[in-house]
C-alpha cells in the first residue's frame, strides 16, 4: 500500500481554496483515502513537459462531494508538491494549488501549474529566510554581536546566547516598520 500525507494547511494554501462546505468535505475524504492508499483516489502525476525540475513532483487529483455521481455534479482539481515522490511512506505531499473543474487552466496546463508551484515556493523560501534574519560575528573578547540582516542595526552585544536570542526576537526592525507606511 503507497501510503500519503496531504499537508492541507499551509497558509499559502488555505488562502486560495473555496470555504464552500462541500470543497471542505471532499478535501477530508481526499486525505482520509491518502492515508490509507493514495492509488483509492482520481490520482495522476502531472506530466511537466518543459519543467524537469518538477517531473513526477506534481500529483493531481480530482474529487468531488461524497455520493454524487453524475456528470454534471460540482468537482474540484487539487495539485500537490512532492519534494521526492520516491521517500519512505506515508510520501509527504503539499497541496498548493486547487480550483473547480469546471475554471480549467486553457492553453499550456505545465507552465500555468509551474507559474503556480515557483510562486508557492518562493513564499515558502522567503518565510523560511525570515528567520534568518541576523548575522552573528565575533566581538574579539568572546562575545557574539547580533546584527539585523533588514536595517543593519545591532541588535545585541554579549557572550550569552539566551541573551542574543531574546534580543533578536524583541528587536523591532525599524527597516520593516519604514516598509509599513508606504
Amino acid at each position: 500500500m503507497a501510503q500519503c500525507v496531504l499537508n492541507l494547511l499551509h497558509p499559502r494554501f488555505t488562502a486560495s481554496i473555496d470555504p464552500d462546505p462541500d470543497v471542505q468535505t471532499g478535501l477530508s475524504n481526499l486525505c482520509k483515502k491518502l492515508a490509507k492508499d493514495h492509488r483509492l483516489s482520481n490520482w495522476f502525476i502531472q506530466p511537466m513537459q518543459g519543467y524537469p525540475e518538477y517531473q513526477n513532483r506534481v500529483w493531481k487529483w480530482d474529487f468531488g462531494p461524497e455520493g454524487s455521481t453524475s456528470a454534471t455534479r460540482k468537482g474540484w482539481r487539487l495539485y500537490a508538491y512532492v519534494p521526492d515522490p520516491k521517500a519512505a511512506e506515508p510520501i509527504p505531499a503539499t497541496a498548493f494549488f486547487c480550483y473547480p473543474k469546471t475554471e480549467d487552466p486553457s492553453g499550456n496546463r505545465a507552465k500555468a501549474i509551474a507559474d503556480r508551484l515557483r510562486r508557492f515556493l518562493a513564499h515558502t523560501v522567503e518565510r523560511a529566510e525570515a528567520i534568518e534574519a541576523f548575522k552573528h560575528q565575533n566581538d574579539g573578547r568572546g562575545g557574539i554581536i547580533s546584527l539585523c540582516l533588514t536595517c543593519f542595526q545591532t541588535v545585541a552585544q554579549s557572550a550569552d546566547p539566551v541573551e542574543i536570542g531574546s534580543a533578536e526576537l524583541a528587536h523591532e526592525c525599524q527597516a520593516l516598520d519604514a516598509g509599513k507606511n508606504t
